[in-house]
């Protein structure tokens, strides 16, 4: 951080960023800095003067241990107060949530979550798709801003990034199988799943969905955000800019009693920074340094060699199905793989996918495929890495009849809770189901595109597979063929 003469202001560093503590001096044109330890300080004075000139922090070689715990009590908090209020939408919105309420609790909490049924939960795009994937990305920026060693990672950070979207894609896959199954859930609070068609795909999606979010939001703050901050000192944008390019990062925010367009690793918004800020620019536009630049951290002089070969690689990725016997089914899932050796891995996967061109508009099926199996990678070092695996487990195929008609008739015989009906229609009062499972097994290959150390592209996967069961009213699933694309995080090359 260079002083340009002045005296050195009390600033807090995040490492590459500045985050005012007091006293800010208003001449501070930089927030990059060196950190360099007492023990490294040269002799005469008029050097250490020269080193500050040349945007140099002084800094004691005796600093206390940084704080690297979780601060899980907050973090808990937090979610908490995130569910309450999903909770309280739901029964402010929905009708058949308030009136489970006041039935008898244990009973209708495990009769909900024994209506989990397939793939789909017959909701639209914008639930399982848009507002699921921002449920998955605020409990993953709360996990974030509660763990002080990942708290201030930004797109770029190489590894510590990485293993920060891996803490954060736990955490939000626990919260929200927590928000649609556990004690405090949707199941549980309002039986939900009583009166929709619960299905697999969010406890899939949220989580997956959710962290693909937090990476579309970080690199909008480094690239986007960021790039805005150094061209403005209008407050209003930047505040609207931040809140609303970053929208899981502002509720989590909120969550923590912060305000929306809070950052950790920028100057806010008040008055004082403010100033601050309009001096930054005014250089900047003068021909003076960018007020906010992303540096790299730095790499350690002597750094551990990793393989080539992923130890562990996630993948996610869409799913386009046809049945042979007729139909075509669209998608998506998810898959782990550990390796062996280089040569092999061992893979578990789960998919699903909605059943298109039903014959009727009151009609709707889905396929959910779990299962595990082996992979041979007898190129895994290289850029072009070809595959073909075998794939054993079972498919769960279901078929729903909706009675529309029926439905708006219990509708209107419950009327608020002020008709002739004792409760709100159930699902299973007007629709019916009917489902099958069977063994499942699949063979087939692809090849991925390493991109980077940590992500590669699977470019193509095709796969042909059988399922020993019957049809499922008019839908044939015994043989299949599944096309898929999707995106590979590598574990263990970074």
């Amino acid at each position: 951080m260079g002083t340009r003469g002045h005296d050195l202001a009390r600033f807090q560093f995040d490492g590459r960023y500045g985050v005012q503590a007091s006293g800010l001096n208003p001449s501070i044109h930089s927030y990059r800095y060196t950190d360099l330890t007492s023990d490294k300080l040269p002799d005469s004075p008029s050097k250490v003067a020269g080193l500050l000139d040349s945007s140099v922090v002084v800094q004691p070689s005796n600093q206390s241990q940084p704080d690297t715990s979780v601060h899980w009590r907050a973090a808990v908090s937090e979610s908490l107060l995130y569910t309450g209020i999903m909770h309280t939408f739901n029964i402010w919105t929905e009708p058949g949530t308030r009136d489970a309420l006041l039935g008898p609790w244990l009973k209708n909490y495990l009769d909900s979550v024994s209506e989990l049924r397939g793939w789909s939960d017959s909701d639209r795009f914008m639930a399982p798709y848009v507002g699921h994937t921002l449920e998955g990305s605020i409990f993953g920026y709360i996990e974030r801003q509660n763990d002080p060693r990942y708290r201030k990672v930004q797109w770029g950070d190489g590894r510590e990034y990485y293993m920060s979207l891996l803490h954060s894609l736990a955490y939000s896959a626990v919260w929200h199988t927590q928000w649609k199954i556990g004690p405090a859930s949707e199941a549980s609070i309002g039986n939900v799943m009583l009166h929709a068609s619960p299905g697999f795909i969010t406890l899939t999606d949220t989580p997956v969905l959710g962290t693909v979010e937090m990476i579309g939001e970080d690199a909008a703050d480094r690239y986007l955000i960021m790039g805005l901050e150094n061209r403005t000192t209008n407050g209003y944008l930047i505040a609207l800019t931040r809140t609303f390019l970053n929208p899981g990062r502002s509720f989590a925010n909120v969550m923590a009693f912060k305000l929306p367009w809070h950052r950790e690793n920028r100057i806010g918004l008040n008055v004082d920074e403010h100033r601050i800020r309009k001096e930054l620019i005014a250089e900047y536009k003068a021909g003076g340094e960018k007020p906010f630049e992303y540096i790299r951290p730095a790499v350690p002089e002597i750094e551990r060699e990793y393989p080539k070969e992923a130890d562990i690689e996630l993948t996610a990725f869409p799913v386009y199905e046809t049945f042979l016997g007729g139909g075509n089914c669209v998608g998506g899932g998810g898959s782990g793989a550990s390796r062996l050796n280089p040569n092999f891995q061992l893979v578990a996967e789960v998919n699903g996918c909605l059943i298109m061109h039903m014959p009727a508009a009151n009609q709707s099926g889905d396929s959910l495929f779990y299962g595990a199996g082996l992979r041979w990678t007898p190129l895994a070092a290289h850029h072009i890495s070809p595959y073909m695996q075998v794939m054993f487990g079972g498919r769960k195929v279901t078929h729903e009849t909706d009675d529309i008609p029926l439905r708006t008739q219990l509708l209107a015989e419950w009327n608020d809770g002020n008709g002739t009906l004792p409760h709100y229609p159930k699902r299973s009062d007007w629709s019916v189901e009917v489902s099958n499972n069977g063994p499942a097994l699949g063979m087939g290959g692809g090849f991925d595109i390493v991109l980077t150390r940590a992500f590669a592209w699977r470019l193509l996967d095709v796969e042909r597979y059988h399922t020993w069961m019957g049809d499922v009213a008019m839908i044939q699933p015994q043989n299949s063929l599944r096309i898929t694309t999707g995106a590979v995080l590598r574990i263990g090359t970074w």
